[in-house]
């Protein structure tokens, strides 16, 4: 059985980006765990005091989010 360019180019782009998304994770957690100081924000009205690491948590979170939501949308512009 024979594979063509095409299905290793695939599968490397694949082992890429999971790479780079664990690369990213790794730096996230470790920026997460050596910040965990008490830290103020304010929030329009509202000044919330919460461990800085539950607010870069929750930005890396909507980040993602937001990502996603992106590439979902890309994907079915596409098809």
């Amino acid at each position: 059985m024979t594979t063509t360019n095409t299905d290793q180019g695939k599968n490397g782009i694949t082992v890429r980006r999971l790479i780079t998304a664990g690369v990213i994770l790794a730096l996230a957690v470790w920026f997460i765990l050596a910040n965990t100081e008490e830290v103020g924000v304010k929030l329009w009205l509202v000044r919330v005091e919460t461990p800085m690491w539950i607010m870069i948590t929750v930005v890396f979170l909507a980040g993602w989010a937001v990502g996603a939501l992106l590439r979902r949308r890309s994907a079915k512009k596409r098809a």
